[in-house]
Formats: structure tokens, C-alpha cells, sequence
């Protein structure tokens, strides 16, 4: 059966060339802003993660001491909270743009596992947050 297409411009080579491309590219080679923050980039769902991870923690622990919503903790503390959010981001990402591509795994704590802890965070914050709207009151 004849291709329709010819050898040079068959569109698997093209991807099978920048995987190799990507293969090759240092670990440690530093990475530009854009490239990092990308739709397909390493560090939004890191850094989204991460801050996940510590609002959800956060708003049920200030929950289970003080019985207080989301909304209301938010309000008591806009600063520290902005301030606290502000340095994860950064330590989150000047790593991201000297190159650290996240890859090292340390005992049990694997990029893989923060990544799937980050998701679990996101819908557990949201979870949180449509349960306090509906209700009009915390959870615990």
C-alpha cells in the first residue's frame, strides 16, 4: 500500500527526535521560567501541590483546634498566610530553574508520591471548601 506522506516528513521521526532531544538534555542544565511554569511544565502541579499539602493540613488542623472555616482562618491571618505561600513558592521553584528536574527519591519520599499526595491535597482543599459553602459552617 503506498504512504501518502514521505520519509522526511513522517511525523513519528519528528517526535521520536525530540524525545531523544529531551533524553539527552542535562538534569542539571538550568531551566528558563516559561519552560518551567509551561502547561506541560514540571512546576505547576509541584508548586501547586506543595501549597495543596500545606492548606489542607493547615485549614483541618486549625479546624480541629478552633472549630473556625476556611474563609474565617483566611481572614484572621492574610498576611502570614500570603507570607508562608510566597516561600514555598519560592523554595519550590529556584530550584526548578537551576535545573533540579524533582527526579531524586529519598527512602519514601518519591517524586511520583508527591505528586499523587499534591492531587490527593488539591481535591481534599476543595472537598473542604465546597462542604464549608454549602453548609455555611467547618467541618469538625
Amino acid at each position: 500500500m503506498p504512504s501518502t506522506l514521505k520519509e522526511s516528513e513522517n511525523p513519528v521521526k519528528g517526535v521520536k527526535a525530540a524525545v531523544d532531544a529531551a533524553r539527552t538534555q542535562k538534569a542539571d542544565e538550568p531551566s528558563g521560567f516559561v519552560d518551567v511554569m509551561a502547561f506541560s511544565g514540571i512546576g505547576p502541579e509541584l508548586i501547586n501541590g506543595r501549597l495543596a499539602m500545606l492548606g489542607f493540613t493547615a485549614a483541618m488542623g486549625a479546624e480541629l483546634a478552633t472549630s473556625t472555616p476556611v474563609a474565617q482562618q483566611v481572614t484572621q491571618a492574610p498576611y502570614l498566610i500570603a507570607a508562608t505561600f510566597g516561600a514555598i513558592i519560592a523554595a519550590s521553584l529556584i530550584p526548578l530553574l537551576q535545573g533540579n528536574k524533582n527526579r531524586e527519591s529519598v527512602g519514601p519520599w518519591t517524586p511520583s508520591a508527591e505528586v499523587w499526595n499534591g492531587r490527593t491535597a488539591m481535591v481534599g482543599f476543595a472537598s473542604l471548601l465546597l462542604w464549608e459553602f454549602y453548609n455555611g459552617r467547618a467541618l469538625l
